[in-house]
């Protein structure tokens, strides 16, 4: 029995669920995307992984029911919402990005993140 789920990812964190459902369906919905549920986030991938999602670790000294981003991307993205950016490896630009409500999820998706994600998720053709 896989006990990975989304809804045990998220247990005891109702806000952070609730921004999950919010942002998940609209990486979903960039094309073919696979998404993997683990016991610390969950991951969407096209030919590779791009983006993922997970709740805050209790530990750190944020909003407890916080929704964390990870974007890997082309090229690097300046942004006040971003909160680093790290090239890890040639060509490989990863953002991390609090999701705190709503707001910040519009702006990730009128910035064009969530697509430019997927293209890097993309390999390149031959």
């Amino acid at each position: 029995m896989d006990e990975h789920t989304v809804e045990n990812l998220f247990a005891e964190r109702p806000d952070a669920l609730r921004l999950f459902r919010s942002l998940a369906p609209r990486i979903e919905a960039l094309g073919a995307v696979t998404t993997a549920v683990t016991k610390s986030q969950v991951s969407f991938g096209a030919d590779r992984k791009f983006a993922w999602l997970w709740p805050t670790p209790r530990a750190e000294q944020v909003p407890e029911d916080v929704l964390m981003l990870t974007l890997d991307l082309h090229k690097p993205v300046s942004d006040p919402l971003i909160l680093g950016v790290q090239e890890t490896y040639p060509g490989k630009w990863t953002h991390q990005i609090r999701i705190l409500d709503d707001a910040v999820i519009e702006h990730v998706v009128n910035q064009g993140w969530l697509e430019a994600a997927h293209d890097f998720g993309i390999k390149d053709p031959g």
